[in-house]
């Protein structure tokens, strides 16, 4: 099994299934994250998001991507049927696939192994992307 998705010094939490997850919160001082989270919109709802984000994986490629329940209705996942956080990770090009697999949780393939800080960062420019969508 691959290793390459692990971030050097960030310990994750692993499941008794071989998942490895990251709690934004053990991310959100990482580089890349950093990064992205200086190009979100100025705005309060935006603040802090990556630590209302985690994600998780066994081998670098299948992802899944969950929210603290206080961002679903930032991105307007609070309710069936609203796909467009969705559609703007589908559209990314680092991503394979998509699912949703429950309200606060997707499920995704990337196209390449990455590491869970540069998938973090990645999916909070997703939500930037989409804030701005919503938001006009």
């Amino acid at each position: 099994m691959s290793r390459s998705f692990r971030v050097e010094g960030v310990e994750p939490r692993r499941g008794s299934n071989g998942v490895c997850s990251y709690p934004g919160e053990i991310l959100a001082g990482q580089a890349a994250v950093v990064e992205a989270a200086a190009r979100l919109p100025q705005d309060p709802a935006l603040t802090d998001l990556p630590e209302y984000l985690s994600v998780a994986t066994r081998d670098g490629e299948e992802w899944t991507l969950g929210f603290d329940d206080g961002m679903l209705g930032v991105f307007d996942l609070s309710y069936p049927g609203s796909d467009v956080f969705e559609q703007q990770l589908a559209a990314e090009p680092w991503v394979a696939s998509v699912e949703r697999v429950e309200r606060e949780v997707f499920a995704f393939t990337t196209t390449t192994v990455l590491t869970a800080d540069v998938v973090l960062a990645h999916c909070v420019d997703v939500c930037g992307k989409v804030f701005r969508r919503l938001n006009g």
